[in-house]
């Protein structure tokens, strides 16, 4: 290996292009004792192809791999990438801009962090694309744009997997990274290069290179998600659930299964995926029932992210993916929603409930504070039912379903009022989840879910005081009156049905009285 040579390496198929492009390069001041050379691949079937296959041929040290429609300006280009790479003996790859991190959608301009500049005209007009500030001689990142690549070490290039023009970039910046070197962007004073690229064209195999990136690298780069599903006795529901469950797009998942059902009738709907998903464990629950069991399968999940999934629910397979993208990019966020739809037995949209109608037409950060203030003062579940939201694990301080060491019937909001006092919430405006309503479902019974539900809006109302929700007196109040005006509704309910339950029997009088003497 040539340590005193310098290659640059260009795919092209527009000689007007690449003859500028050279203009540029023979333009640059070549440090004494340094010699470069210039490798045109001309018909290559891919970028990654026509890379190896250069990098095969040239005895360089250093490497630049840059479109024709890229042109460097900086004039000292070569002695500032050589000096980076002498001083940083680990930072294997350089480009002009980059993301902190790859976000789980891998487009890497989406993520929130990302740094470098560049002239360029993806737009249709030359601009100053500039991102976050370099402050050190480089800034280490995920993965760097692919206009210009620069190397000190050769990593043959995937053309066993990119055999297009789309996603080699990034998976090159990936190699590098499990090859244990740095990836990183210089300090630009002013931008190094413009990228003439012109409005980009995704149509030639974008989205199939990026879901072929997804399924090599996701498991390596990205937080695994614990989808997990508690069922009993519904195997006909929990088919559909699974199959929403395995049909998700975010490639990196475990699929979690505990049965409390009594006999094996949903152990033989799940037997025949288990050998097909190896993600996929199923579980017989042998320790406590219901609530119990979402806390079975929390201490059996290895995910970093939590997305529970009632067995009669349904996923959108778009759901975990997109989700998980704002827990890894915003870590501020302690929990995320969307908006769900309703369903029937059959699984036919159904008109919203006030607790089901969209809150935003358009993706929101809301802060966990306020949010918890307007499920509180109106005593309406607007976040979702287990299976809406996604959450990291260790955000979690309690059991699942408790909050401040008192559990309750409602304790998916017990648990999103412990989640929402730790940071910010995301809702999403697209519907992502199907939340089936019918007859064998617990909430259906009204001695079994209102009348608890009645004294546990109360507590849930009071304790969650301590964790700075409902401060303002004005608030508090409005959360009494919501909760005195709930009950009436849940109570008409519960006498119109057949059960013979009496207010008594769940000292409910002691509740009204509290309500009622803090609202005087």
């Amino acid at each position: 290996m040539n340590e005193n040579k310098v290659s640059f390496i260009t795919c092209y198929n527009d000689e007007v292009l690449y003859q500028e492009c050279l203009k540029y390069i023979h333009a640059l001041k070549v440090p004494e004792g340094l010699e470069i050379e210039t490798l045109g691949i001309v018909g290559a079937e891919s970028m990654a192809t026509g890379y190896n296959k250069a990098m095969q041929s040239s005895d360089a040290k250093y490497k630049v791999y840059l479109h024709q429609d890229t042109f460097i300006m900086n004039k000292d280009f070569i002695s500032d990438v050589l000096t980076l790479f002498q001083n940083n003996p680990q930072v294997g790859l350089l480009g002009m801009v980059g993301a902190i991190e790859i976000p789980t959608n891998a487009v890497w301009w989406d993520a929130r962090d990302k740094v470098g500049r560049v002239y360029e005209s993806h737009s249709g007009k030359m601009n100053l694309l500039s991102f976050g500030e370099v402050t050190t001689d480089h800034t280490v990142v995920a993965a760097i744009d692919g206009f210009i690549m620069i190397t000190q070490y050769d990593i043959s290039w995937r053309e066993d997997l990119f055999n297009g023009w789309h996603f080699y970039d990034l998976s090159q910046s990936t190699e590098f990274v499990k090859a244990g070197f740095d990836v990183a962007v210089p300090k630009q004073n002013k931008p190094w290069c413009i990228h003439d690229c012109g409005i980009v064209n995704v149509s030639n195999g974008f989205n199939h290179f990026k879901n072929i990136f997804l399924e090599e690298y996701s498991r390596f780069l990205f937080p695994k998600v614990s989808i997990l599903i508690p069922t009993c006795n519904r195997p006909y529901y929990l088919e559909l659930a699974l199959k929403s469950a395995l049909a998700q797009t975010y490639p990196h998942t475990e699929v979690i299964i505990s049965d409390d059902s009594e006999d094996d009738i949903s152990q033989k709907v799940v037997e025949p995926y288990l050998e097909a998903y190896p993600h996929l464990k199923y579980y017989k629950n042998k320790k406590e029932k219901w609530l119990g069991n979402f806390q079975n399968l929390l201490e059996l999940s290895s995910g970093k992210y939590i997305a529970f999934l009632a067995d009669d629910d349904l996923f959108h397979p778009n759901k975990v993916e997109k989700m998980a993208f704002y827990l890894s990019q915003f870590e501020e966020v302690t929990l995320v929603t969307s908006h769900r739809q309703l369903i029937d037995e059959n699984g036919r949209e159904l008109h919203p409930i006030p607790a089901t109608r969209k809150l935003f037409e358009e993706d929101t950060f809301i802060d966990g504070i306020e949010l918890g203030n307007f499920v509180l003062s109106n005593c309406l579940n607007v976040i979702g039912e287990a299976s809406t939201v996604i959450f990291r694990k260790n955000d979690l301080r309690e059991r699942i379903g408790f909050y401040r060491g008192k559990n309750s019937i409602m304790g998916d909001i017990s648990s999103w009022i412990s989640l929402l006092s730790l940071g910010k919430a995301v809702y999403i405006a697209e519907t992502l989840n199907y939340f089936r309503m019918h007859k064998e479902q617990i909430g259906q019974n009204p001695s079994k879910t209102l009348v608890p539900a009645i004294k546990d809006w109360l507590t849930l109302i009071n304790d969650s005081r301590e964790d700075g929700f409902l401060k303002d007196d004005i608030q508090y109040k409005k959360a009494l009156t919501s909760y005195l005006k709930q009950s009436i509704n849940y109570l008409e309910l519960l006498y119109q049905s057949n059960d013979k339950v009496t207010i008594e029997n769940f000292g409910l009088y002691d509740s009204f009285d509290f309500a009622l003497r803090d609202l005087t």
